[in-house]
């Protein structure tokens, strides 16, 4: 896999993470808020709060990973290209 492939697929799976765990956060809440087949007047924002939100750090590893993959893949073609 060349550089550029391998940072797309790494910004990929960074987007991937980010929307994943984040619709996951909110379906818990949503589940939690729950009051009689009802979703209660607060209840949602607070389920938000107590619900533990996941940590950002793979996603931002991921996507600092990949960003650097494709300036590393164009620095390369520059000095071919010279």
């Amino acid at each position: 896999m060349n550089k550029r492939a391998a940072g797309i697929t790494l910004l990929v799976i960074s987007a991937i993470l980010f929307i994943s765990r984040n619709t996951t956060h909110f379906i818990v809440a949503a589940i939690m808020g729950r009051k009689d087949n009802v979703l209660g007047e607060g209840m949602f924002e607070y389920a938000l709060s107590v619900t533990k939100s996941f940590s950002f750090i793979p996603e931002i590893i991921a996507l600092c990973l990949g960003i650097i993959y494709l300036v590393w893949a164009e620095m390369d073609k520059k000095k071919e290209m010279h």
